[in-house]
């Protein structure tokens, strides 16, 4: 099934018993109570759908909402992602209990617009239509719906449908739909049931993105895999389901007792579940009293709903019709995004009393101040360039990857990328693990310290400016194994100001220099392996014979500068030769080897007239750079130094 930019939501409200089926029955011609109860007592107590067609073509997913107070729960349920709402207030009753409740409802989830009809008009006369007309427009003064447009109907004789048509094809005219088309495809579950010969089959409005025939699904929060067998739209087998349309999904490859209202069918990445958001709450000016701090409440979003807890960034009680930001606490997780609507009820006596909008779908745990609440404002109302500047600071020292950015579900994809193209706002640098950004700050805060470090390091120990890079981590009192730090210090290798020697890091800049007393030992140890050719002394036997000991940081140094110059090759750990010998006794194993196609240990020990503990030394040697190979008691090339 293709988007269609006039497929709409259209959700009923109204008190119960105000005739909200029998007027969808009569604009679509569809029964929407299936419960055996619901015929035998008269009333909508499960969500009811049904598809209207209106004369232009446009079509509207309708869902029937209970009105009884007993099922408001349901009624959140459905209203979750309608584009209009239809108000149904009975002519012979006027506003009631439910219809305030209801509206309310319909306010906090911010559905922009919607038609009253007010039904039964063939119960009561013109006087009594006029006085009902007049206490809905009383009503509605203090909605943001003053100026919703009525129609007086009645479903049995079926006079003002036509009205009631019309309006709603206007209505339509000016509608945008509230559900992405793209994107993480999210479907709230309002109904699980079998069918003989079918399976599984739970129901819902999909919110976003689309869900087709054969794709792997996720049932949220448990994280439970499934796969679509079949999608159905009022009734239709699709090959795949659009956001805004009212979708049935067959499941296999899951259990039926493991579903349930509440859950969320998921499709796609970058979606986490939670058990806390920040929110910009209202409060609505009917509650019967103030929130204090840390209130606990029923939080309704899409189909399911949990106890949770608000705590306010600004303040310690939050009064009637006032807003404020909060974090929300739940005792069950959930699956949000960013703008998405939400109801709040008090646990007793059960009533609508609020509700708001999410900020943050995972945010940090937090208490109240001005930094919250200006952080808040930020993810809020700001732009994306804001939104990036604040989470880059909040990472600082550190830094995000852009999936990491995504996940957080602050901004969408194109401002994001925009936002982190620029360089007075993201400093990208490439580690080991991909591409990592930062803020400016963090940048250049970090090459100074760095900096300075490795300076500090060259005026004490001008004989061995470098430095590890545990020992660089340690200094900027991070691990050297971060993300972000082997990132910052890509950067600085990369803009060459720092250079990388036997994993040793120093200034470019740095030349290691000695102290005529250690030019002098450095040579002494030269001229003392040089001279013992093949076998040469141990480490200790080495230092003892300068009159130092083996691990005399100045002795190591020496040695590590003559590897680094090629005059020395460090064989063992405690065992060094010069580098002439070396190449000498490797001239001798890969002539051997390409004459006789290997060689034994015992060979290269009578070829070299040296000792067997020399021998084997030398050859795990060259085991080991990758010259030979052992097999056996023979050593061969390998391939590449063939």
């Amino acid at each position: 099934m293709s988007p269609d930019p006039r497929h709409l939501v259209l959700g009923t409200a109204g008190h119960i018993d105000h005739g909200k089926t029998a007027l969808i029955k009569a604009l679509t011609g569809t029964d929407t109570d299936r419960l055996a109860e619901e015929k035998e007592r008269g009333i909508s107590i499960e969500l009811g759908y049904a598809e209207l067609e209106l004369p232009s073509g446009t079509t509207m997913s309708v869902i029937d909402v209970p009105g009884h107070e007993r099922f408001v729960r349901n009624m959140v349920a459905g209203a979750s992602g309608i584009d209009i709402f239809l108000l149904v207030v009975a002519a012979d009753d006027g506003v009631m209990p439910q219809t305030r409740e209801h509206m309310a409802i319909i306010e906090m989830l911010g559905i922009p617009q919607g038609i009253i009809a007010i039904t039964k008009t063939d119960l009561v006369d013109e006087e009594m239509l006029e006085l009902v007309q007049a206490d809905i427009e009383d009503f509605l003064e203090a909605t943001p719906y003053a100026d919703a447009p009525m129609a007086g109907v009645s479903s049995k004789t079926g006079e003002g449908i036509p009205l009631l048509l019309g309006l709603l094809e206007e209505a339509a005219g000016r509608a945008s739909q509230a559900h992405q088309a793209s994107g993480v495809a999210r479907l709230p579950v309002d109904r699980v049931f079998t069918l003989k010969g079918i399976g599984t089959v739970v129901t819902g409005t999909l919110w976003s993105g689309n869900i087709c025939t054969e794709d792997t699904l996720r049932l949220m929060p448990d994280d439970l895999t499934c796969r679509a067998r079949t999608v159905q739209v009022h009734d239709h087998s699709v090959e795949c389901a659009e956001a805004g349309y009212r979708v049935a999904i067959n499941l296999s490859g899951i259990d039926k007792d493991r579903l349930k209202r509440g859950q969320m069918v998921l499709k796609g990445d970058g979606l986490t579940t939670t058990y806390m958001v920040d929110a910009r709450l209202t409060l609505l000016p009917t509650a019967p009293a103030a929130l204090k701090y840390g209130a606990q409440v029923r939080f309704h979003h899409g189909t399911a709903d949990a106890t949770a807890k608000l705590m306010f960034a600004d303040r310690d009680r939050l009064a009637p019709g006032e807003s404020c930001y909060a974090q929300v606490r739940l005792k069950t997780k959930i699956l949000p995004a960013k703008g998405d609507r939400f109801i709040i009820r008090s646990l007793s006596p059960v009533t609508t009393i609020g509700g708001g909008v999410v900020i943050d779908p995972h945010p940090h745990k937090h208490g109240k101040g001005l930094e919250q609440e200006h952080r808040l404002e930020v993810l809020g109302k700001g732009s994306a360039t804001e939104v990036v500047t604040l989470l880059l600071d909040e990472a600082s020292p550190g830094g995000l990857t852009y999936e990491e950015l995504i996940a957080r579900g602050l901004l969408a994809e194109e401002p994001l990328t925009a936002a982190l193209a620029d360089r007075l706002i993201a400093t990208p640098r490439n580690g080991a693990g991909g591409e990592v950004f930062f803020s400016p700050q963090a940048v250049a805060d970090f090459e100074l310290r760095l900096a300075a470090t490795l300076e500090v390091r060259q005026r004490s120990n001008p004989a061995d400016p470098s430095l590890t890079a545990d020992e660089l981590a340690k200094s900027v009192n991070v691990i050297a194994g971060d993300r972000s730090f082997q990132a910052l210090l890509a950067g600085l290798l990369d803009s060459g100001l720092v250079t990388v020697k036997d994993q040793r890091y120093s200034m470019a800049s740095a030349v290691a220099r000695l102290s005529e007393e250690q030019l002098k030992m450095m040579e002494d140890i030269a001229y003392r392996l040089a001279e013992a050719a093949l076998s040469p002394p141990s480490l200790g036997d080495l230092a003892a014979a300068l009159g130092a000991r083996a691990g005399d940081q100045d002795f190591k140094l020496l040695l590590k500068l003559l590897v680094e110059d090629e005059r020395a090759v460090k064989v063992k750990p405690d065992l060094y030769y010069a580098a002439e010998p070396v190449a000498i006794a490797r001239e001798a194993v890969v002539a051997r080897c390409q004459d006789q196609g290997q060689i034994t240990l015992a060979e290269f020990r009578d070829m070299l007239n040296i000792s067997r503990k020399f021998a084997q030394a030398l050859l795990e040697y060259f085991d080991r750079i990758g010259l030979t190979r052992r097999e056996g008691d023979y050593r061969v090339l390998r391939k590449k130094a063939g």
